[in-house]
């Protein structure tokens, strides 16, 4: 059994995080990305826009986190760093 510790915010600065064992990764995102599906996501550093369908879209500021079951796009504002857990 291991115990580690992970700096996300200034390793995903540098690139995708991934944890094995844990569905999930942290990364810099600094073009607009999708479409996608079902995410958790946690905004780490900077601003973050999620296109929904219908016009319907969500504004995340850094410690904001956000569900998302429908199809979507992530539109980083001036670049953004975040955590993403599929659901």
């Amino acid at each position: 059994m291991e115990s580690y510790k992970l700096h996300l915010l200034r390793l995903a600065r540098e690139g995708v995080v991934e944890v094995p064992g844990v569905p999930l990764r942290a990364y810099a995102l600094t073009a607009p990305e999708g479409p996608r599906e079902g995410a958790f996501y946690l905004l780490l550093e900077g601003e973050l826009v999620i296109d929904l369908p219908e016009g319907r879209y969500l504004h995340l500021r850094r410690g904001e986190g956000a569900v998302v079951r429908e199809p979507h796009r992530l539109l980083p504002v001036a670049g953004a760093v975040l955590l993403e857990l599929p659901v």
